[in-house]
């Protein structure tokens, strides 16, 4: 078998970085890289606490009622 036929393949689980980011019709979020497992702590504290949700209440009231209905 010639050296130059032959391809390694990956059989394990594989490290990778997942990036996330937030869109909205007149703004959006920052891309958050993050490397490694991502769990429900990491998830919180490094995507969702550093953005400033308060940007997207001053979006227009149809925009957010489009989205997702109000729940009372």
């Amino acid at each position: 078998m010639l050296n130059s036929c032959v391809m390694h393949h990956h059989t394990g689980p594989a490290p990778g970085i997942m990036v996330w980011g937030g869109i909205g019709y007149h703004s959006h979020t920052p891309l958050v890289c993050i490397a490694g497992i991502l769990n429900s702590q990491r998830y919180i504290s490094e995507v969702l606490e550093p953005v400033d949700f308060l940007t997207f209440r001053t979006w227009p009231k149809p925009y957010c009622n489009r989205i997702m209905r109000e729940h009372t």
